[in-house]
């Protein structure tokens, strides 16, 4: 069985900054939560937690002097709460989060209402809404542009930095037919489009594509639902999930890993899937 690991697989550069962070904060000697989970990846909440690094909801629950921001970042309102409180915020926001958090600000400020392209709950896109001094909406579908009164608006467009590339151009096109003027500042992460294309690219040469990463993480869903669109797969968060049976007679295998995903994450899976060889 021949084993094909996608070219563009695990961690990003945005969880890879913010893990640096944590090690560089930790080894000063400061003790901090985080703001919610760093990032969207159970195993690697649970690391944290044992280094004394844990994930609160609100900034009222820590009793430390410092709170980190995770990478999806947070409203301005949270940076104000912290100061009323007292505490520092160690920002890890990715810097292509804050880039849409900025185009969103840029956006109100010279007078367009903001629409962003995202999950409406999602707490990049919570963020980047916080961002905006004007109107704004959220939509996941274009459909939704209908319901939305733009007629003769001037409209500006960001979006969610892992959203569906082709979901934010169909919304584009269908505010292009009632809005008087548009302004677009494509906000998409490059690297997402690079990571779903190497999905595609293995689940065309592959059997069956085995999908790594966080049920909570929106852009390994993703990369889940591009796989299936090409053959079978299967998304799991750990190697103990794999099941023995979905390898029978598969001639060749990928594997691709979220964002969010660990190295080790995808070893492991490799030497379960290379374990089921061994016994047939």
């Amino acid at each position: 069985m021949q084993i094909i690991i996608a070219e563009e697989s695990g961690f990003c550069y945005g969880v890879k900054r913010a893990l640096e962070l944590v090690d560089e904060y930790l080894k000063k000697g400061l003790k901090f939560d985080t703001l919610g989970p760093l990032i969207h990846n159970p195993f690697v909440v649970e690391e944290l937690k044992s280094k004394g690094v844990n994930p609160i909801d609100k900034l009222e629950e820590t009793d430390k002097k410092y709170v980190m921001i995770r990478t999806h970042g947070v409203p301005p309102e949270v940076y104000r709460r912290a100061q009323e409180l007292g505490i520092t915020l160690l920002d890890a926001t990715c810097p292509f989060v804050s880039r849409a958090q900025e185009a969103a600000r840029k956006l109100s400020e010279e007078g367009y209402i903001v629409v962003v392209v995202g999950k409406r709950d999602h707490p990049e896109v919570l963020g980047i809404l916080g961002n905006v001094r004007g109107k704004a909406y959220v939509v996941c579908e274009p459909e939704e542009i209908r319901s939305l009164n733009l007629k003769g608006k001037r409209v500006g467009f960001v979006c969610q930095t892992t959203f569906r590339h082709d979901v934010f151009a169909r919304c584009v096109t269908e505010a292009l037919k009632v809005v008087a003027e548009i302004k677009i500042i494509n906000t998409r992460c490059h690297t997402t489009e690079r990571r779903q294309n190497s999905v595609l690219k293995i689940a065309d040469e592959t059997d069956l594509t085995i999908i790594i990463g966080g049920r909570n993480s929106s852009n390994t869903k993703r990369l889940y639902e591009l796989a299936s669109m090409k053959g079978r797969a299967y998304h799991i968060e750990s190697p103990d999930e794999l099941k023995e049976e979905w390898f029978e007679n598969a001639e060749k295998v990928g594997i691709a890993a979220g964002a969010s995903t660990p190295d080790w994450l995808v070893e492991k899976t490799v030497e379960k899937i290379k374990s089921f060889e061994r016994r047939s």
